[in-house]
Order: C-alpha cells, then structure tokens, then sequence
C-alpha cells in the first residue's frame, strides 16, 4: 500500500514515514499543499496522511481541490480551531490529533485503505 505524507515539520514528515515503512507500507512525502497536488496529479496513492495546518495551502484546502476519486485522507491537526476541525472532519476520513501513537496511526491508515 503506498501512502502519502503531506507535513510542512521535517521532523513529522520523516517519523511518519518510518512508522509506516517499518510497518509495511511504501511511503513518500512532501512538505506542503502544492507539494501534495503536484505528487497526486503524478502518482496514485492509497492513502494520503496531511497536516490540517500548513503554509500555503492548508490540508483542508488541498482536500477540497484534490482530484477525484481522492484516496481516503487522515488529516492531522495540534492547533486546528473548532471551525476548521469541522470542515476537516467533514472532508476527510479521519481527524487525528497531535501527538498520536504510532500503532494508532498505523490502525488508522490501514483502516482508511479498507474504506
């Protein structure tokens, strides 16, 4: 299963990639919105990990324009304001909240593939 990391933190972008290779999966990863329509218009993707709060482009945004069928998206999120949450919660597969437990995401991506 190949999936996507969408986080504009270096140090985000290369846990998340190791949790999920060291689990199974192919991994890539990009560190913003543009970055992410860019690889999706380019390579398909099971699942697509994004940051909520981003430069540029927010991941509730680049869920809105992504092409479709869009794979299913976990949307992350430490500051994300009520308003905001909703509109992801609203789009996405799933919302999680920073910090998160790598079996928990693991879980959560494989579940996403299944949907």
């Amino acid at each position: 299963m190949n999936v996507l990391v969408v986080d504009d933190e270096p140090g985000m972008r290369e846990t998340l990639v190791d949790i999920l290779v060291h689990s199974g999966f192919e991994a890539d990863a990009v560190p913003d919105g543009e970055a992410a329509l860019l690889r999706l218009a380019d390579r398909s993707y099971d699942v697509v990990v994004m940051d909520m709060r981003m430069p540029g482009r927010d991941g509730v945004e680049v869920l809105r324009v992504m092409g479709g069928p869009p794979p299913p998206v976990i949307l992350m999120t430490a500051y994300a304001s009520d308003e905001r949450l909703k509109e992801g919660a609203d789009l996405a597969f799933a919302v999680v909240h920073k910090p998160f437990s790598a079996p928990d995401m693991v879980d959560l991506v494989n579940r996403a593939q299944a949907s």
